[in-house]
């Protein structure tokens, strides 16, 4: 008994190396960008060291000085109540705190929903989506047919699917909508939205509770999660971003509950998790990356009980659920419109475009979309290899370029990643701000001719609410990033003591792979919030070490 619990110890402290070193990755990152976040609100209109505000996300008014008080008043306060859970931690109940939480949130997010009167968001897959999806609802396919060989000469739906097959599948989830709910499919859509965030953010409290964490930590886990204004503000976008996170947490959640079962239960948690992933990623394909980070925790958890073959069997059902995903919708498609999409554009094209400077949104903005790929696909007629080949040449010369002139390098990489990680709205509010509203609401709820919801007109309500929200999300952001970075620096350090559960590690696992993908990646600040969100329970961690430290000292500092 006493040689394999041996075994055991030793099997653990190989891993515990690669533990500690990805915990010192994400606190040193953590720590960057919470210095970043600090910069960015001191400095305030005028521009940071760092990289300017997105313009459009944030557009500060003359009284910034306020945003800066209010930001740091913001960061206290949370710190505080915060600390006030732990202390009373035994007086909370638990139950009651999520249930006051969730019920806030829903409501807020109602509010928003009805105040936004959305028609249709002006984002350009958003609207297309929306467009297609409602003709072929009512049996319209003069967007798509007939179909022309020449990329040039496709009609407008044709040519999006022939550039993005893999939107197949939440087009569509879009299309049942609007044939479940007609005219008002876009509002109940924003309401499945609601939910799905609010689950989202449930989902990670009940990852910290399997992974370990105590009562007072998953109190403050709870108040953080379920009062990030940004997955909320998000509910308005008619988009596959909250339902497929959604279901992706909620398959890595059953996985992760699968790690601590045993026989028919852990294989019934593991196929009922491979669905939930299958159908998320039909929403959302990218948040691959989320179960991706997932399964190499599992693989290291395996490893450590000698469970070797939970390993094959996580990976072959991510395997298989990324597969059908992208295989059934695009099939179903094909199948209605009685043509062949090409296939998927090459990943290279999403690298090389986050390397190159000449995004459509100016010079301060290096790294987000641009036209390279869809240029690359209509001049070579949606032939792969040749596109594949025009990336590469791309990714070449930008690395070229960073290797010859490593100032620009520093400046293209921290400008990309102030824009990703550092407006604290993650583009919410911006998102928001390009919904048209419904012809029925837009003389009471807007003063825009075009009849675009502006949430920055303080002659509305929603006005003033949003650059509240833009102050408490700011302090928000700061926060997270500091405590996380504390959280993550004494997480290593339990590593190297042992005794720590691996599944603690998936979700800074998941920022880790999120924040150094997105370095490469097309930049979008929308595409970092899940890998924010996946920082909260570290953060929790750290908040409730520095609470401890601060308590220490205060107790044997002698009285006076």
């Amino acid at each position: 008994m006493e040689g394999k619990r041996d075994q055991r110890n030793i099997k653990r402290g190989r891993f515990a190396w690669f533990l500690s070193l990805g915990c010192v990755l994400v606190g040193a990152i953590s720590l960057l960008l919470a210095v970043g976040s600090l910069v960015m609100t001191v400095m305030g209109p005028l521009g940071a060291i760092v990289g300017e505000r997105v313009a459009f996300n944030t557009p500060l008014q003359p009284k910034w000085a306020i945003e800066i008080a209010g930001s740091a008043l913001v960061t206290i306060a949370y710190a505080s109540a915060c600390l006030a859970l732990v202390r009373h931690a035994d007086k909370v109940s638990e139950r009651g705190l999520i249930c006051a939480l969730s019920l806030i949130a829903l409501v807020f997010c109602t509010w928003w929903i009805l105040d936004n009167a959305t028609a249709y968001n002006g984002f350009s897959d958003s609207r297309q989506l929306t467009q297609y999806a409602e003709e072929l609802a009512r049996g319209q396919y003069s967007s798509f047919l007939p179909r022309a060989d020449a990329y040039a000469n496709r009609l407008p739906g044709d040519m999006y699917l022939s550039n993005y097959p893999f939107q197949s599948g939440i087009l569509l989830i879009l299309e049942g909508f609007f044939r479940l709910f007609g005219t008002r499919a876009i509002m109940a859509f924003q309401f499945a939205n609601a939910i799905s965030s609010i689950a989202t953010s449930l989902v990670v409290i009940e990852m910290a509770r399997t992974s370990g964490m105590d009562k007072p930590a998953r109190l403050v886990v709870e108040l953080l999660a379920l009062t990030f204004a940004a997955p909320l503000l998000f509910c308005v976008f008619p988009y596959g971003n909250a339902l497929g996170l959604c279901l992706c947490m909620l398959a890595m959640l059953l996985w992760m509950k699968s790690q601590c079962s045993s026989g028919g239960k852990a294989i019934a948690q593991l196929v009922s998790g491979g669905l939930l992933l299958l159908v998320g990623l039909i929403a959302k394909s990218t948040y691959i990356l989320v179960a991706i980070s997932f399964v190499i925790v599992f693989a290291v958890d395996s490893a450590r009980k000698s469970q070797w073959w939970r390993i094959p069997a996580t990976i072959v059902l991510l395997l298989l659920a990324s597969h059908l995903a992208g295989s059934i919708p695009v099939s179903i498609m094909e199948s209605r419109l009685g043509v062949t999409f090409p296939d998927n554009q090459p990943k290279t094209m999403w690298i090389a475009m986050g390397l190159r400077p000449d995004g459509v949104l100016g010079e301060g903005m290096p790294g987000w979309w641009n036209t390279f790929a869809l240029d690359s696909q209509v001049r070579n007629e949606g032939d792969v290899a040749a596109q594949e080949h025009d990336a590469e040449d791309s990714i070449r010369d930008s690395l070229g370029h960073f290797a010859e002139d490593p100032a620009y390098a520093a400046w293209f990489f921290s400008k990309k990643a102030a824009s990703e990680w550092l407006d604290p709205t993650f583009q919410s509010l911006y998102i928001a701000s390009i919904g048209t509203m419904r012809p029925d609401a837009a003389p009471q709820g807007t003063n825009a001719p075009d009849g675009r919801y502006d949430a920055w007109d303080v002659s509305f309500a929603h006005g003033w609410i949003c650059r509240a929200l833009l102050v408490v999300m700011d302090g928000f952001q700061t926060l997270i990033y500091a405590g996380a970075a504390v959280g993550a620096f004494s997480l290593a350090k339990k590593s190297r003591e042992g005794g720590q559960s691996a599944l603690e590690y998936a979700l800074p696992c998941t920022f880790f792979v999120g924040f150094s993908v997105y370095l490469l990646w097309e930049a979008k600040g929308m595409y970092a919030m899940p890998f924010f969100l996946c920082l909260i329970p570290l953060a929790a961690r750290g908040i409730i070490c520095v609470g401890e430290v601060l308590t220490s000292r205060l107790a044997s500092k002698p009285c006076p």
